[in-house]
């Protein structure tokens, strides 16, 4: 993940924009939210993280969320009661290049 947002700082110009869009996953039975991970990386790449919108995924009906059917493939017979969820949303993360930024030794500023 460092690599990848280094990468984009160095891709992006001056007010560039980064938008990376996100959701937590079930993977060998644990729930993953890579938010923390997305914006450590991004900063440490010396972007500026400007905003967390939520994009909801599962329509509203009276006045509360209606999730999707679960995905069979993810959600099994073999899951623990408590650990069964349905993605409601995805998480899109919102970064700017807030400088150019210099490539070492002689070469070219994007």
């Amino acid at each position: 993940m460092d690599l990848l947002a280094h990468h984009a700082a160095r891709l992006l110009r001056t007010g560039g924009i980064l938008a990376v869009l996100t959701h937590t996953d079930s993977a060998h039975g644990e729930l993953r939210d890579p938010t923390g991970d997305i914006v450590a990386a991004a900063q440490n790449a010396d972007l500026l993280y400007l905003q967390h919108i939520v994009c909801l995924l599962a329509p509203i009906r009276g006045g509360g969320l209606t999730p999707l059917p679960a995905d069979p493939a993810t959600v099994g017979d073999r899951s623990p009661a408590w650990f069964r969820h349905r993605r409601v949303h995805a998480d899109l993360l919102v970064f700017a290049q807030p400088h150019n930024h210099h490539t070492p030794a002689g070469g070219d500023a994007q």
